[in-house]
């Protein structure tokens, strides 16, 4: 027979089904990140590719510094300093990020070495995953849990907690970095835990006891005691014999005050501008109980707080980050020829918008707050409800402490004018995303008025809108949101650094033309054909230059040598080769379609160039500068301008039309102006690639 159902089992019975429901979407939210970390691609940006830089040369060669490991190109990052301590020792790069959590993470890494024996660099993918599943899909399912447990103790009902369990779960910017090894996912689990914390200890101040343990009788003491001690995560309780005698929890309160220490100094070492929450925290710990703030909060806090000043020391000499030195000679350097990516910064890094328009996209625009996760505005809603006197003082401390931090925050990076790239290619706002736990909790007070069908349905929708925009996100966080792609084609934004186009115009893989007689240069083919370019030692007249070219064909006893006349008129206004006095049709044609960058035919034998007609000649776009090593001295490197131009020809005898592609690395420091080019020939009908042949210049 079933016992007879009370009051007290009823609400067993409910709390019960309450746990499960979180415990389910906690669990379901927490397996959709992990499937998503377990298909993300690795080294996903220079951001995250300059921690795990620190990882790798930690635990394989044992310092902080990165040189080794970012000569390799997909390990090379743009965050990253040049360093040294005093001038007799050599420069050394290091990432630009504070090196606390490269260490954590490193230490996570060495263990996985010992045990799987499984490396960074050759495994890269399944090593990284695995560590991002220890350092970011846990921390993640805890800071779930602890957010129930927050609303909880903040009486909110059922349906209040997994609408908000389901916004963090599934409808967060945070979201899609928890993919990717980055500062911003644990620092905002470390202000939950912190939160939580906090929410703890101001519970149990706010109820006033009648009575206290020892104030009890005798003989019910120790059970109402005991009482006391299982009652957990509860303010209050009451004991049976006088169910209206409320008593004050004491159990829990160091660990709380302890907990609020470390986490919120944690995530101030994550997210250095969350030291206005250490603040804060710290003088709600002093208000409360003085005694516990010295002896637990501070004592606590001092751990994270001694590992982030004595990691940065070790790398820095000092206790300032490498980043807060952003724009001075550790950024902006020039090293073995090449300047650092700062010195020049590109697209959205080199962002000049005025003020109001900045605050906008960081609001409303394409790394809006609200534009990508719509269901912030019931926080904000929540921030103007936090105003009226009849809310829970606790919910309503909370509520006005998170509105004012985030009016804080994004007011100190408002200031920042030298850097106004929106925390540069990425998704969302994300220097703001540790403050996401003040934004939860800030709409449980209107979803606790949500009553009527119509405004459950717009809670519903901006709920859904938040999911879709995150989770279109979720695997690609160092990428533009979807609406930075729609703003961007409907042509609304525009932050690419477009390339200056030539002036004059260039026809030819030459760039500039010597008249000193003698001088010469030289390149080999990827087919090992070679050519020399030589200005002749008498010139007819300034109409024409005249040059000897030397063609040597690999497999081929015969040497073309020949002297020939460029038409100087035509080359200036237009950069086009024209020539005259060659030996034969043929190879006028040849020299005329190699300096044109146009490709032979590799099957009728045909110069392509005879099918052109002046007007259809190569037009070369600029596509931008970049710097390369020299091969020849290591402290050495070419800047070089980027062109390329493309044709179709259908001159083919089997393929029919054909793309003739031509890419140029032209150099004003070398003779005749082009360090390389690269010429293609790929079918127009497939998109097969037929023939590639690439021309660098010998010894440079």
């Amino acid at each position: 027979m079933m016992p007879p159902e009370t009051p007290e089992s009823a609400e067993s019975e409910f709390s019960g089904r309450v746990a499960n429901a979180e415990s389910l979407l906690i669990l379901i939210a927490t397996a959709v990140i992990a499937a998503a970390v377990l298909q993300a691609d690795p080294l996903q940006s220079a951001n995250d590719r300059s921690r795990w830089a620190t990882v790798w040369s930690l635990v394989e060669r044992g310092t902080y510094q990165i040189d080794e490991i970012d000569s390799h190109a997909k390990w090379s990052t743009i965050d990253k300093v040049r360093f040294r301590a005093n001038e007799k020792e050599p420069w050394h790069f290091y990432s630009s990020k504070p090196p606390l959590l490269s260490t954590l993470v490193a230490g996570l890494y060495g263990v996985e070495r010992w045990t799987l024996g499984y490396g960074l660099f050759n495994h890269t993918a399944p090593v990284s995953r695995l560590l991002l599943l220890i350092v970011n899909v846990l921390p993640f399912f805890l800071m779930l849990r602890s957010l129930s447990r927050c609303l909880m103790l903040l009486d909110a009902a059922l349906p209040v907690r997994l609408f908000v369990i389901a916004a963090a779960g599934f409808g967060s910017m945070l979201n899609p970095y928890l993919t990717t090894l980055n500062n911003h996912t644990p620092a905002a689990a470390c202000a939950m835990f912190a939160i939580t914390a906090a929410v703890s200890i101001l519970r149990r101040r706010e109820y006033k006891p009648e009575a206290s343990a020892r104030d009890l009788p005798k003989k019910n003491g120790p059970a109402t005691r005991s009482l006391a001690d299982a009652s957990g995560l509860s303010p209050l309780a009451s004991t049976p014999q006088n169910p209206s005698l409320t008593l004050r929890v004491s159990w829990g309160t160091r660990t709380d005050f302890a907990m609020l220490g470390f986490f919120v100094a944690l995530t101030c070492c994550f997210e250095l501008p969350a030291a206005l929450m250490g603040v804060l925290a710290f003088g709600l710990a002093v208000f409360v109980n003085r005694r516990q703030a010295i002896r637990n909060f501070l004592t606590a806090a001092a751990i994270p707080l001694a590992a982030f000043f004595i990691t940065n020391w070790l790398v820095t000499g000092g206790i300032k980050p490498f980043y807060a030195s952003y724009g001075s000679p550790t950024y902006v350097y020039e090293h073995n020829g090449i300047p650092s990516y700062w010195s020049n910064p590109r697209d959205l890094d080199a962002n000049t918008e005025s003020l109001p328009t900045y605050l906008f996209h960081c609001v409303l625009g394409h790394h809006g707050l609200l534009s990508l996760t719509p269901v912030l505005l019931i926080s904000v809603l929540g921030w103007g409800l936090a105003l009226r006197r009849d809310q829970s003082s606790v919910r309503r401390w909370l509520t006005m402490t998170g509105a004012a931090m985030t009016l804080i925050t994004l007011s100190f990076y408002l200031t920042r004018t030298e850097n106004y790239n929106y925390g540069g290619n990425s998704v969302g706002l994300r220097w703001m995303l540790w403050l996401s736990p003040f934004w939860w909790i800030a709409m449980v007070p209107v979803l606790k008025l949500v009553s009527r069908r119509m405004t459950r349905a717009a809670a519903a929708l901006l709920l859904l809108v938040s999911i879709v925009s995150a989770s279109w996100s979720l695997d690609r966080p160092w990428r533009s949101s979807w609406l930075y792609e729609q703003m961007e084609t409907a042509g609304w934004i525009h932050y690419r650094t477009l390339p200056k186009p030539f002036n004059p115009p260039r026809s030819s893989v030459f760039s500039s033309m010597p008249r000193r007689p003698g001088t010469s240069m030289t390149w080999i083919s990827s087919e090992r054909d070679s050519l020399t370019v030589t200005v002749a030692d008498e010139q007819p007249d300034e109409t024409w230059l005249q040059l000897v070219a030397r063609l040597k064909v690999r497999g081929q006893p015969d040497l073309f040598d020949a002297s020939f006349g460029l038409n100087l008129q035509l080359w200036n206004s237009q950069g086009v080769v024209s020539t005259k006095g060659t030996r034969g049709i043929d190879r006028h044609l040849s020299l005329e379609a190699l300096f044109s960058g146009t490709p032979e035919s590799h099957f009728s034998g045909i110069p392509v160039i005879a099918s052109l007609t002046p007007s259809r000649l190569l037009q070369f776009n600029s596509a931008g500068t970049s710097w390369i090593p020299s091969k020849s001295d290591a402290k050495k490197a070419w800047k070089v301008e980027r062109g390329a131009a493309r044709v179709l020809i259908d001159a083919h005898p089997v393929f029919g039309k054909c793309w003739h592609r031509c890419d140029v690395m032209y150099c004003d420091q070398l003779p005749f102006g082009v360090l390389q080019w690269k010429t293609t020939v790929t079918s127009e009908a497939t998109g097969e690639i037929l023939s590639t042949k690439t021309w660098i210049a010998e010894g440079h």
